[in-house]
Protein backbone atom coordinates (compact mmCIF):
# COMPACT_ATOMS: atom_id res chain seq x y z
CA UNK A 1 0.00 0.00 0.00
CA UNK A 2 1.64 3.57 -1.77
CA UNK A 3 1.52 6.07 1.73
CA UNK A 4 0.87 9.36 0.80
CA UNK A 5 2.57 12.00 3.23
CA UNK A 6 0.47 14.87 2.39
CA UNK A 7 -1.81 13.04 4.60
CA UNK A 8 0.36 13.03 7.68
CA UNK A 9 0.77 16.86 7.90
CA UNK A 10 0.72 18.33 11.04
CA UNK A 11 -0.67 21.27 9.59
CA UNK A 12 -3.41 23.28 11.96
CA UNK A 13 -4.93 25.16 9.09
CA UNK A 14 -5.77 24.41 5.09
CA UNK A 15 -2.35 24.44 3.21
CA UNK A 16 -1.99 23.35 -0.35
CA UNK A 17 -0.82 19.82 0.38
CA UNK A 18 -3.93 19.46 2.22
CA UNK A 19 -5.86 20.50 -1.41
CA UNK A 20 -3.39 18.32 -3.54
CA UNK A 21 -4.40 15.18 -1.06
CA UNK A 22 -8.11 15.95 -1.27
CA UNK A 23 -7.84 16.38 -5.17
CA UNK A 24 -6.10 12.82 -5.26
CA UNK A 25 -8.50 11.45 -3.33
CA UNK A 26 -11.20 12.80 -5.23
CA UNK A 27 -12.66 15.36 -3.10
CA UNK A 28 -14.61 18.27 -4.44
CA UNK A 29 -12.85 21.43 -3.03
CA UNK A 30 -15.87 22.96 -2.89
CA UNK A 31 -16.66 24.44 0.80
CA UNK A 32 -19.54 26.33 2.77
CA UNK A 33 -18.59 29.26 4.80
CA UNK A 34 -19.49 28.72 8.34
CA UNK A 35 -17.67 31.91 9.81
CA UNK A 36 -15.31 34.37 9.01
CA UNK A 37 -13.38 35.89 11.89
CA UNK A 38 -10.47 38.03 12.99
CA UNK A 39 -8.33 36.58 15.24
CA UNK A 40 -4.82 37.60 16.98
CA UNK A 41 -2.17 35.02 18.00
CA UNK A 42 -3.43 31.75 16.03
CA UNK A 43 -0.82 28.89 16.29
CA UNK A 44 -0.46 28.65 12.39
CA UNK A 45 1.66 25.51 12.08
CA UNK A 46 3.80 26.68 15.22
CA UNK A 47 3.59 30.18 14.05
CA UNK A 48 1.79 32.48 16.10
CA UNK A 49 0.17 35.11 13.60
CA UNK A 50 -2.64 37.58 13.49
CA UNK A 51 -5.51 37.21 10.67
CA UNK A 52 -8.88 37.00 9.26
CA UNK A 53 -9.49 33.57 9.31
CA UNK A 54 -12.18 31.42 7.21
CA UNK A 55 -14.22 28.30 9.54
CA UNK A 56 -16.44 25.90 7.08
CA UNK A 57 -19.29 23.84 7.66
CA UNK A 58 -17.69 21.06 6.58
CA UNK A 59 -14.59 18.78 8.17
CA UNK A 60 -12.08 20.71 6.90
CA UNK A 61 -9.11 22.48 9.03
CA UNK A 62 -9.44 26.46 8.52
CA UNK A 63 -7.86 28.75 6.02
CA UNK A 64 -5.91 31.89 6.74
CA UNK A 65 -7.40 34.14 4.14
CA UNK A 66 -4.92 36.55 2.39
CA UNK A 67 -5.70 39.43 0.32
CA UNK A 68 -6.64 38.20 -2.85
CA UNK A 69 -8.66 35.72 -1.41
CA UNK A 70 -10.61 38.93 0.61
CA UNK A 71 -11.10 40.43 -2.59
CA UNK A 72 -12.81 37.57 -4.05
CA UNK A 73 -14.85 37.50 -1.16
CA UNK A 74 -15.95 40.84 -1.13
CA UNK A 75 -16.86 40.51 -4.99
CA UNK A 76 -19.36 37.17 -4.48
CA UNK A 77 -21.09 39.92 -1.80
CA UNK A 78 -21.21 42.29 -4.41
CA UNK A 79 -22.93 39.90 -6.60
CA UNK A 80 -25.25 38.84 -3.58
CA UNK A 81 -26.61 42.08 -3.64
CA UNK A 82 -24.28 43.68 -0.88
CA UNK A 83 -23.28 47.17 -1.82
CA UNK A 84 -20.35 49.39 -0.48
CA UNK A 85 -18.78 49.00 2.48
CA UNK A 86 -21.04 45.90 3.50
CA UNK A 87 -19.39 43.62 1.11
CA UNK A 88 -16.10 44.09 2.61
CA UNK A 89 -17.21 43.16 6.14
CA UNK A 90 -16.42 39.43 6.37
CA UNK A 91 -19.03 38.38 8.69
CA UNK A 92 -21.58 39.21 6.06
CA UNK A 93 -19.32 35.89 4.15
CA UNK A 94 -21.13 33.21 6.33
CA UNK A 95 -22.83 30.97 4.22
CA UNK A 96 -21.46 31.48 0.38
CA UNK A 97 -20.28 28.43 -1.02
CA UNK A 98 -16.91 28.27 -2.64
CA UNK A 99 -14.39 26.11 -4.70
CA UNK A 100 -10.40 25.94 -3.70
CA UNK A 101 -7.76 25.96 -5.82
CA UNK A 102 -3.65 25.63 -6.04
CA UNK A 103 -2.60 28.13 -7.12
CA UNK A 104 1.37 27.26 -8.35
CA UNK A 105 2.09 30.45 -8.99
CA UNK A 106 2.02 32.87 -6.19
CA UNK A 107 4.35 35.66 -5.67
CA UNK A 108 5.50 35.35 -1.74
CA UNK A 109 8.65 37.26 -1.20
CA UNK A 110 10.30 37.48 -3.66
CA UNK A 111 9.54 33.68 -4.84
CA UNK A 112 7.23 31.59 -6.65
CA UNK A 113 5.26 29.10 -4.12
CA UNK A 114 2.09 27.58 -4.40
CA UNK A 115 -0.86 29.28 -2.56
CA UNK A 116 -4.56 28.39 -1.84
CA UNK A 117 -7.19 30.60 -4.11
CA UNK A 118 -10.68 30.69 -4.23
CA UNK A 119 -12.28 30.40 -7.85
CA UNK A 120 -13.07 33.27 -9.61
CA UNK A 121 -17.08 31.52 -10.30
CA UNK A 122 -18.93 31.11 -7.12
CA UNK A 123 -20.12 27.02 -7.33
CA UNK A 124 -23.38 26.78 -8.20
CA UNK A 125 -26.07 25.27 -5.28
CA UNK A 126 -27.48 21.85 -6.23
CA UNK A 127 -30.68 22.47 -7.30
CA UNK A 128 -33.02 20.16 -5.55
CA UNK A 129 -35.23 17.97 -7.86
CA UNK A 130 -38.77 18.77 -8.36
CA UNK A 131 -41.25 15.42 -7.14
CA UNK A 132 -42.49 12.83 -9.48
CA UNK A 133 -46.21 13.65 -9.61
CA UNK A 134 -49.28 12.20 -11.36
CA UNK A 135 -48.93 15.78 -14.05
CA UNK A 136 -45.41 13.75 -15.37
CA UNK A 137 -46.98 10.05 -15.61
CA UNK A 138 -48.02 10.69 -18.98
CA UNK A 139 -44.76 11.82 -20.11
CA UNK A 140 -43.18 9.38 -18.23
CA UNK A 141 -45.14 6.74 -20.24
CA UNK A 142 -44.11 7.79 -23.71
CA UNK A 143 -40.72 7.93 -22.87
CA UNK A 144 -40.68 4.15 -21.77
CA UNK A 145 -38.56 5.44 -18.30
CA UNK A 146 -37.36 3.08 -15.67
CA UNK A 147 -37.41 3.80 -12.32
CA UNK A 148 -33.83 4.70 -12.43
CA UNK A 149 -34.39 6.83 -15.33
CA UNK A 150 -37.36 8.96 -13.03
CA UNK A 151 -34.66 8.80 -9.77
CA UNK A 152 -32.35 10.12 -11.64
CA UNK A 153 -34.46 13.30 -12.51
CA UNK A 154 -37.14 13.66 -9.31
CA UNK A 155 -37.70 12.84 -6.04
CA UNK A 156 -39.89 9.36 -5.91
CA UNK A 157 -42.26 8.29 -3.48
CA UNK A 158 -42.72 4.73 -2.86
CA UNK A 159 -46.58 6.33 -2.85
CA UNK A 160 -46.25 8.05 -6.59
CA UNK A 161 -44.60 5.06 -7.58
CA UNK A 162 -47.49 2.19 -6.89
CA UNK A 163 -50.01 5.18 -8.35
CA UNK A 164 -47.68 5.20 -11.27
CA UNK A 165 -47.14 1.49 -12.01
CA UNK A 166 -51.01 0.94 -11.16
CA UNK A 167 -51.93 3.37 -13.76
CA UNK A 168 -49.44 2.45 -16.64
CA UNK A 169 -50.35 -1.64 -15.72
CA UNK A 170 -53.90 -1.26 -15.12
CA UNK A 171 -53.70 -2.43 -12.01
CA UNK A 172 -55.01 -1.05 -8.34
CA UNK A 173 -52.31 0.21 -6.07
CA UNK A 174 -52.45 -3.18 -3.79
CA UNK A 175 -51.65 -5.37 -6.61
CA UNK A 176 -48.27 -3.53 -7.68
CA UNK A 177 -45.31 -5.66 -6.67
CA UNK A 178 -42.53 -3.05 -5.79
CA UNK A 179 -38.66 -4.05 -7.26
CA UNK A 180 -36.68 -4.18 -3.79
CA UNK A 181 -35.54 -1.32 -2.18
CA UNK A 182 -31.38 -0.55 -2.76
Amino acid sequence: MATDWRKYRKSTHLASADLDAMETDGIPLIFTIKEVKYETAVDVSGTKMDGIFCHFIEAVKPLKLNSTNNKMLAGFSKKDGLIGKECHIIENWKGMKIELYVDRNVKMMGSITDGIRIKPLQPKAAQPKPNFTEANFEAAKKANATKEQIESKYNLTTEIWKMYNAQMNGTNNEEVNLPPAK
